[in-house]
């Protein structure tokens, strides 16, 4: 009887196929060429040293220079002024100042320069910018200048001209010149960014009282004066925020007189 064979097993590792198949190289992958700028090349004429053959040749690269730093910076501020007036866009300022006439009754309220300026400064700096003033006298006014200054070099200017005011017994020229040139400043920085200001909620006509419109006497009395005085009519309804001068809010009537009464002294 035969013994059963005994099979002796190969402990050597088994290899797979894929063990088997031809190792796969990699060659390195090279960066890509990096394009040549002016720097570089201005680097290379001066290395190999300028003479007075090359050196019409370097004060060309050197202008090439100014000019790519010059468009960089650009491109650098406008993406820069595209992000500041998108936060601008959110934010509010108020008309928290009053414009009134020689008897205290409040004629109209507009935003002041320390509501723009408290509010606008720190998101300009936020963004890299900040705001140069100056100034220059006209025959009949003055002109304000901002100077929009980013951090990476470049910079815009703007001017607004307003006419100076009139003196009288309170205010004397300087005041007079002081202040246009303030309403200046005032009326450039709302163009510059397109500011919106408005009455705060708490102090807005339309939100105060039960909304009671002038009398009939009331309406018909404001429409005379404003045909007398030859007062603008759109514009002094605009100013009641009405559409009519039977629906002007009652709480308006006497600012609005106050208005008239000016007029018609400077008539007489």
């Amino acid at each position: 009887m035969n013994e059963p064979r005994t099979v002796k097993q190969n402990n050597a590792p088994q290899v797979g196929e894929s063990e088997l198949m031809p190792m796969i190289t990699h060659e390195p992958q090279l960066p890509a060429p990096r394009s040549l700028t002016s720097l570089d090349i201005l680097d290379a004429a001066v290395r190999g040293g300028v003479t007075s053959e090359n050196v019409a040749v370097v004060k060309e690269i050197i202008a090439m220079r100014r000019e790519e730093l010059a468009f960089e910076n650009k491109a650098a501020f406008n993406k820069s002024f595209f992000a500041l007036k998108s936060e601008i866009q959110g934010m509010n300022f108020y008309a928290d100042k009053a414009a009134k006439d020689n008897k205290g009754n409040v004629l109209y309220t507009f935003c002041s320069e320390k509501e723009l300026a408290t509010k606008l400064e720190p998101v300009l700096l936020k963004h890299g910018f900040t705001m140069l003033f100056g100034q220059r006298e006209r025959d009949s006014g003055a002109t304000a200048l901002i100077t929009l200054i980013h951090s990476a070099g470049h910079e815009e200017t703007r001017e607004y001209s307003v006419r100076s005011g009139s003196t009288n017994s309170v205010k004397d020229a300087t005041a007079a010149d002081t202040g246009a040139t303030t309403s200046a400043w005032r009326h450039l920085v709302i163009k510059m960014f397109s500011l919106k200001s408005r009455i705060r909620e708490d102090e807005d006509a339309r939100n105060i009282g039960d909304g009671a419109k002038v009398t009939p006497a009331q309406a018909d009395e404001l429409e005379r004066r404003v045909q007398l005085t030859n007062s603008n009519v759109p514009a002094f309804l605009k100013l009641a925020k009405a559409d009519s001068f039977a629906n002007i809010p009652a709480i308006q009537y006497d600012a609005l007189d106050a208005l008239l009464r000016t007029k018609e002294a400077r008539g007489r």
